[in-house]
């Protein structure tokens, strides 16, 4: 952060008028105006992404089975064998984790089993 040496306001950063790729410091509060950039100040925006492992546990805990809007799906069945909803009507809860490549996680309602999409 700089500061206007004739009454300490803070500099704001504009484009000069007759260059399109100069910047220069400016006062708000009383005009001036400076081009002096020390080496601390070079960089105008870092941005980082990071990207998210493909971790699902944040999102699905014992109390994800009683939020009512969340989809339930009945034509998968659940891989748990000794499950109640393996042999009769089945109540899958599904939900995206990975938007980018589309990967979803699964979690049966009545033993609370839960998969990936490639785990089957």
């Amino acid at each position: 952060m700089n500061f206007c040496v004739k009454c300490d306001n803070l500099y704001y950063l504009k484009l000069k008028d007759d260059l399109q790729n100069n910047l220069i410091y400016y006062c708000r509060h009383c005009g001036n105006e400076t081009n002096e950039f020390d080496d601390k100040n070079v960089c105008i925006l870092n941005t980082q992404i990071k990207r998210m492992d493909e971790k699902y546990t944040h999102v699905v805990n014992e109390y994800t089975k009683f939020d009512p809007t969340l989809p339930h799906i009945k034509t998968i069945k659940c891989p748990n064998q000794t499950c109640k909803g393996s042999t009769s009507q089945s109540d899958i809860i599904y939900l995206r984790y990975d938007d980018v490549n589309i990967k979803y996680v699964y979690m049966c309602t009545h033993c609370d089993t839960t998969w990936k999409t490639n785990d089957q």
